[in-house]
């Protein structure tokens, strides 16, 4: 069976179990006296000599030390088991800020939950002023913008820390309903390169409500991508095309080129079978066969409409040739594959290929393009 491109998670040896938590992964010695994060020194071998004072622990593995790049940042959990979070290898870079949320999505890929996990949010601004890229980190949750305040200090600590890193915010864009505080967005936002990636999945409050499980949502969302966009914030609209609202791609565009600005992009984007889309999927997928017509239409209304779009996580094989053009290599490489059928494909390299969860029952069949 094939794997994922990019593991990212690894078992370790270490003499004693490492205690839980965030930690700058590190082959060599640091160069940077300013540490933000505890360094955890990774090694082949086990270690011949005492270990240096500027690391807080050390583990043994060949596979971590082969895969990693120094300074990566990961998170320990149970002792003896590392997932890498930030690597300069990947293709994709996100930090997960909370698992609260105050929509209850059919296809959440992250199921929320009710208990208090702020220390998700302080670690996550320390690890982004560690791994100091000069590039895109993502920041999800859960409902990042839940924090108010607390996600303002956040950017304002990335802004003195880490000002080179770009950030593209993944929220439901319900905070934005309130003036003041995307007023105060707005002041970070012209300090330091951030997107937000807010969801639109109907023109009809019924249809978006019922798909995000909250009622007033689509108001709330509504009114937060109007003052968003107002204010200048920079807008990613984010599309899912369920069996719920397939039929109204293009409407949904069109309300937005008519009803908002500042959209930089919009974004249809593929089901991922994890989570509540996989208890859902019956009542929730359709088969890209069965639309094609759809999203061929929906690239034309974004067009006349003088806005971007972009397909995400869909195989090229299951979408008509002519919005090839429009796709892009999404899935983030640690659960991104491709089916051995795929390797005889002359479009593999420009395909996104499959999320690791959809193998078995979710997984719609490969067709090489030869």
């Amino acid at each position: 069976m094939s794997e994922v491109l990019r593991n990212d998670i690894f078992r370790f040896t270490a003499d004693l179990p490492v205690q839980q938590g965030f930690y700058r992964l590190c082959k060599f010695k640091p160069d940077n006296p300013q540490f933000y994060l505890p360094n955890l020194l990774v090694s082949e071998t086990q270690l011949d000599y005492r270990l240096p004072a500027y690391f807080a622990d050390f583990v043994v593995s060949t596979d971590l030390f082969n895969s990693i790049e120094d300074g990566d940042i990961g998170i320990v959990n149970n002792g003896n088991m590392i997932r890498v979070i930030l690597s300069r290898r990947a293709n994709h870079n996100t930090v997960l800020v909370t698992e609260r949320c105050n929509n209850n999505c059919l296809f959440c890929s992250q199921p929320p939950k009710t208990g208090n996990d702020d220390w998700l949010l302080n670690q996550s601004a320390l690890a982004i002023a560690s791994f100091s890229l000069n590039g895109v980190v993502g920041v999800s949750g859960g409902e990042p913008l839940l924090y108010g305040e607390d996600f303002l200090q956040f950017l304002d600590f990335i802004i003195e820390n880490s000002p080179e890193t770009a950030l593209h915010v993944l929220t439901n864009g319900r905070k934005f309903a309130d003036v003041s505080f995307t007023q105060q967005m707005k002041e970070r936002s012209e300090k330091l390169k951030i997107t937000f990636g807010i969801p639109l999945y109907s023109s009809r409050s019924s249809v978006h409500d019922y798909l995000v499980g909250s009622e007033g949502a689509f108001d709330e969302t509504v009114r937060g991508l109007i003052n968003a966009g107002n204010s200048g914030i920079n807008i990613e609209l984010r599309i899912i095309p369920t069996l719920a609202n397939y039929m109204e791609l293009d409407k949904i565009i069109e309300f937005a080129g008519r009803v908002f600005s500042n959209i930089n992009q919009i974004s249809l984007m593929g089901l991922e079978s994890i989570g509540w889309a996989r208890k859902n999927w019956p009542s929730i997928f359709i088969e890209y066969d069965s639309y094609s017509e759809k999203i061929l239409s929906a690239i034309g209304t974004a067009q006349r409409s003088g806005i971007p779009l972009t397909i995400f996580n869909y195989p090229l094989c299951h979408l008509p040739e002519r919005a090839w053009g429009f796709a892009t290599q999404s899935i983030s490489d640690w659960k991104n594959y491709y089916p051995k059928e795929c390797d005889e494909c002359t479009q593999k390299s420009s395909c996104a290929g499959y999320f690791s969860s959809s193998k078995g029952r979710f997984h719609q069949p490969p067709r090489p393009i030869l």
